[in-house]
Formats: structure tokens, C-alpha cells, sequence
């Protein structure tokens, strides 16, 4: 492609980021002190033909319902 390329950005809000956050450190505190490696997660982003657009975080046999993400299309140069 030539001139300008597009990004998908997808954003979470601050309040998605902290449950997020918090989510992930419990599982992974929890994975260490019972002598286990961090499993990580995976965030399934959930996008349709319209609006709205769903993330959730899955991992290590649980799920967190993040709700409803921005998705914006950014110019690259």
C-alpha cells in the first residue's frame, strides 16, 4: 500500500484497565505462590457488522466481561 495506512486501535477505559489489571495480578499471584508459572491471558476482542464491540480477558480457566471497547481507525504515516 501506498500513502497513508490505516491502524485498528482498540481502547479500554481506565476503569477496564484497572479491573484488568487487578484481574490478571490475583491469577498471577495466585500461579506463583503455588510454585506455577504465570499462564498469561488472551483478550478476545468480539466485533460484529455494527456498533458495539466486546472485549473479555480468558485465562487460566476464567473469563473477565470487560463490556463494551472503542474501536478507531488512525492514520499511519
Amino acid at each position: 500500500m501506498s500513502g497513508v495506512e490505516k491502524a485498528l486501535h482498540i481502547r479500554l477505559s481506565p476503569e477496564q484497565t484497572r479491573c484488568l489489571h487487578e484481574w490478571a495480578a490475583a491469577r498471577t499471584s495466585a500461579e506463583v505462590e503455588a510454585g506455577c508459572e504465570p499462564s498469561g491471558f488472551r483478550l478476545d476482542i468480539a466485533m460484529g457488522g455494527g456498533i458495539p464491540v466486546f472485549a473479555e480477558a480468558i485465562g487460566g480457566g476464567g473469563r473477565l466481561d470487560l463490556g463494551e471497547v472503542d474501536v478507531v481507525m488512525v492514520e499511519q504515516d
